[in-house]
Parts: structure tokens; C-alpha cells; sequence
């Protein structure tokens, strides 16, 4: 009777641990109570840290902090906004690499360094590719600009939108630069873009890729004596303080894809997907309308601080256009003829 006691005895400790073992957790990991009373189900938070390589005084700041009042008014609060400007978490490089590894989760660099992740990115190095603001709109947010978003997919990343960065033009402290000629010997700092290198090299200049955190210091210590930006970056990193001469040459249109880790976007419920494409989408229009805002008013304050400028001619443009232009069947092999046709109809070339 004894020893049946004890094994009754036995399983019913056994029953007990078991039961323990099995019980739910209360809450997952990440997860922050909503406030509710005891027993409702707790709301998950999510935090998305972003950051960017422009000073905070450059609209870059402005479209990143319009992001984030977006998505955490309409995630009521689920989501939060981290915002790292001037490189403070590294170069573009970088931080596209961050984000690959989760380390990072959103940012928006230069078309130019995602050519390192995706080949077809490249197309956006083509100079002279659009030729206005409106046309870059266009097939960007249209089916070849998509594709060539969804690209980065593989790698870990997802692209959201294009913001717009601008149209870029070239400075120098050597002196006044209105003909490819007057590029000869002209030591010039590009994007890490082995495309922009070649095209530079095909004007007669010295082409080094330096990052862009590191691009003032460069030009200040002589280690190259041109750069190439859009006017409103020249302005907000005040390059006008170690560069004397700016050409309009318009040669590029630089946009900024938004990219966010692909991990941590799929672990979004659908809703909070739906508030973060949403904000990108309504960022985006935002932040072209200060781009354009911005490149005007620019242009006086560079000059308001020294700098001289000449406006290139179209001929003199065509000039810089035919030199450069030796790097589109480049372009065309590393992409893909496919990819590479369609968008030379969609821009009318």
C-alpha cells in the first residue's frame, strides 16, 4: 500500500513540472506592455534606426524627421524613430553593410555604392541620363525603377522609394572649368562607383572615390582639388569654405533608394508594413519638393560666400556628354541589354 502511495505520490509531482514547463511565456521578446489591464494581450514595439551621411542642416534631416513623424503617428506609437545624421554610423558604404547584417535598419545613400550589391543600380551613374526633374520622377517610380529596387532583395535589403538627392555639378580650387578640356590633370574626388571613376578618367581627370564623410578634409588638406555634389549639399557642408569655382555642368541626377533590412520589414505585421511604405511614399513627394526648393536658393548662397560660377552652354554640356558617354555600353553589359533597353525608351534616348 505503501510503495503505491509513493508512485501516486510520484506522478503527480511529475504532472505538476510538467504543466510548468508547458506554460506559455507572458510576453515575446521586444515586446512593451500597451497600458491595458492585466491579462490583455501586450503590444509589440519596434525601433528603426536610420541614418543618413548629410549635416543635419541639409534637407536629408528634414525628409528623415517627416519619416518618422509619419510612422510613429500612424503606428500610434508601434514604431519608433532613430535618426543618425553626418555619418555618425559610418559612410554609405557602411551602412548599406549594417544593414545587410541588421546592425542597421533603415538608410538612403547614393545610388552609386548599392552598385556593389546590385549591378543594375550602375544605370543610375549614366551622365546625362534625364534630362529634367519630371522625367527622372517618371522612371524611377515606375516599372524599371522598381525593378531595379527589388534587386537588392537577395541581399538582405528591401527598397522602399527614391528620394531625390539632385542634380549634381562640379567645384574646384584650381580655376574656372567650362570645357572638358579644362579637365585635363584635374584631380577630382568620385563616388565609390567604379562607373563614375571611368567616365571622370574619360574627361582627362585624375578620378579617386574618397567617402563622403571624408571628402571635406580632403579637399582642405589638397589630396584632391575638385568634388561633384548637388548645390544644396556644397552649401549645408560648406565646401564653399575650401573650393573657389563652380561649374553647372548638371552632368548627373543622383537619387537616394530607401533601403530597410528585408528581416526586419517581413517581421512587421501587414498594418505596420502598410504605415512604413506609406510614409516612405509620402516622404518622398516631400522631400523632391525640397530638393527643388533648395537648389535654387543655393546657388545665391554659395555665391553669397565667395564662390564664382559659370553656367555652361549646351555645347559646352555636349562637350562633357560625348566624353562621358563612353561608359553606356559599359553599362549596358554589366546590366543586361533588357533592363538597359527599356530604360533608354522610357528616358527617350
Amino acid at each position: 500500500m505503501k510503495k503505491r502511495n509513493l508512485f501516486l505520490a510520484v506522478l503527480l509531482v511529475l504532472s505538476v513540472l510538467l504543466a510548468a514547463c508547458s506554460k506559455p511565456p507572458s510576453s515575446s521578446e521586444g515586446a512593451s506592455s500597451n497600458g491595458g489591464s492585466e491579462g490583455e494581450a501586450e503590444a509589440e514595439s519596434y525601433v528603426i534606426k536610420m541614418g543618413h551621411a548629410a549635416s543635419q542642416d541639409h534637407f536629408a534631416q528634414d525628409s528623415a524627421e517627416k519619416f518618422k513623424e509619419l510612422v510613429e503617428t500612424n503606428s500610434d506609437g508601434k514604431i519608433t524613430v532613430e535618426i543618425y545624421p553626418n555619418g555618425q554610423l559610418g559612410g554609405e558604404r557602411e551602412m548599406v553593410e549594417a544593414i545587410q547584417l541588421g546592425n542597421l535598419t533603415m538608410a538612403f545613400p547614393s545610388s552609386a555604392v548599392l552598385v556593389a550589391f546590385s549591378p543594375s543600380m550602375a544605370v543610375w551613374d549614366l551622365p546625362y541620363l534625364f534630362k529634367d526633374h519630371e522625367t527622372a520622377h517618371r522612371v524611377l517610380d515606375g516599372e524599371v525603377g522598381q525593378e531595379i529596387l527589388d534587386s537588392l532583395s537577395d541581399k538582405g535589403i528591401k527598397g522602399l522609394v527614391y528620394w531625390e538627392n539632385g542634380f549634381r555639378h562640379l567645384t574646384n580650387n584650381k580655376g574656372p572649368i567650362a570645357n572638358v578640356d579644362d579637365m585635363k590633370g584635374l584631380k577630382i574626388r568620385t563616388l565609390e562607383s567604379p562607373m563614375q571613376i571611368k567616365f571622370w578618367s574619360a574627361t582627362g581627370a585624375n578620378a579617386t572615390p574618397i567617402a563622403f564623410t571624408e571628402l571635406y578634409a580632403a579637399l582642405q588638406q589638397g589630396t584632391v582639388d575638385a568634388q561633384e555634389t548637388p548645390l544644396s549639399l556644397m552649401y549645408s557642408m560648406k565646401f564653399y569654405e575650401v573650393q573657389k569655382h563652380l561649374s553647372l555642368t548638371g552632368h548627373l541626377y543622383s537619387p537616394w533608394p530607401v533601403l530597410i533590412n528585408q528581416n526586419f520589414y517581413d517581421s512587421l505585421p501587414e498594418d505596420l508594413q502598410k504605415v512604413v511604405m506609406d510614409a516612405a511614399v509620402e516622404t518622398r513627394d516631400y522631400n523632391r519638393q525640397l530638393s527643388q526648393e533648395d537648389e535654387a536658393a543655393s546657388l545665391d548662397l554659395l555665391t553669397g560666400e565667395g564662390m564664382e560660377y559659370t553656367e555652361l552652354t549646351d555645347e559646352q554640356k555636349k562637350g562633357f556628354q560625348e566624353a562621358m558617354s563612353t561608359v553606356y555600353e559599359d553599362v549596358k553589359a554589366e546590366v543586361g541589354a533588357d533592363i538597359f533597353d527599356r530604360l533608354m525608351e522610357d528616358v527617350g534616348l
